[in-house]
């Protein structure tokens, strides 16, 4: 049975619609054990509306992240340690659930356990429609409106250094929560380091289909916008330091995954011992990683702000 992990906060506008396309999936019945809500402090509606929907449906519940920590990566880690549930999906509160998304996720999750080892960590994700918050069409594709190639995730040296595997689409198996957890503290996100551990110690498969409704609106903590030519040149230096900030963000993330390696006794992946020493390195290493694609984006415009990053950030010392 699967758990779906709701994560909210301040989540009225939207909350109901989405607990709504959850339960109206083909499947829900078959296969859903709980939704279990973890809200993260909310001062809006969200509580009343989640106990109005679970007197309709006692698979709801309620829970208040009391852990200490707050944002959208540690209430959903609060979450997985909610649920006992064989298989978990995560979810969004401002989404839109398609009515295949469950059945279709479980198809595609028991057909990998037919070929894998018994508790092979794994990890099933989609595409996803972009939509605006009247539910208008921005983009059929995540990949398509991001230019990514829907194979970008295959290789590890490249999911560690950019993530396409989106929470919202995820559903994966307890054997992945038990090896990920618990989640450290220099995670990037929550789904972001799921996908790695996945990737080295399991096995991910991509639905090639749109099975969410991925809603942008004004409150978005993560979306999925565009951002063109003009406003790039236009807010320079303001994408710059967003971007560096981001960068040393996922070096954080490489130094974590790097202590996870060792915890494990794994070989150590090339990029993570990379990224996690490009602090330290002076600055002809750092092109000369740049150069041989051993740091890089998905497409031009992240390439050259990693280049122009890795040329005006200062030399650390150990």
């Amino acid at each position: 049975m699967i758990d779906i992990v709701l994560a909210t906060y301040n989540g009225q506008a939207f909350l109901a619609e989405q607990i709504r396309s959850i339960r109206n999936n083909i499947g829900y019945h078959k296969w859903v054990h709980n939704i279990i809500v973890i809200d993260d402090g909310s001062t809006d509606n969200t509580q009343n509306i989640v106990a109005t929907l679970a007197e309709q449906d006692n698979r709801i519940f309620w829970i208040e992240n009391n852990s200490g920590k707050k944002g959208p990566k540690d209430n959903f880690a609060f979450g997985l340690t909610k649920s006992k549930a064989d298989y978990v999906m995560l979810c969004d509160q401002d989404d839109i659930w398609l009515p295949h998304k469950i059945e279709l996720s479980m198809q595609h999750l028991k057909q990998a356990e037919s070929t894998s080892p018994p508790q092979t960590p794994l990890l099933i994700f989609s595409d996803k429609q972009i939509v605006d918050e009247n539910l208008q069409p921005i983009c059929s594709s995540y990949f398509k409106l991001k230019n990514i190639n829907k194979e970008w995730y295959l290789k590890f040296n490249q999911l560690c250094q950019q993530n396409v595997i989106s929470g919202c689409t995820m559903l994966f198996n307890r054997a992945l929560i038990d090896k990920a957890l618990p989640m450290p503290e220099k995670a990037y996100m929550h789904d972001w380091w799921l996908a790695l551990v996945a990737h080295r110690c399991g096995e991910i498969v991509f639905i090639d289909q749109a099975l969410i409704q991925y809603r942008q609106h004004q409150s978005n903590v993560i979306g999925a916008k565009k951002r063109g030519l003009f406003s790039l040149c236009f807010q320079f230096f303001k994408h710059l330091k967003a971007f560096k900030k981001s960068q040393q963000a996922i070096i954080n993330q490489a130094i974590a995954f790097k202590a996870f390696e060792q915890k494990n006794k794994m070989i150590p992946d090339a990029t993570i011992s990379a990224l996690s020493s490009l602090n330290y390195l002076p600055i002809y290493k750092k092109i000369s990683f740049f150069c041989k694609g051993n740091v890089t984006r998905s497409h031009f415009l992240g390439r050259l702000a990693l280049l122009i990053s890795l040329l005006t950030s200062k030399r650390q010392r150990h």
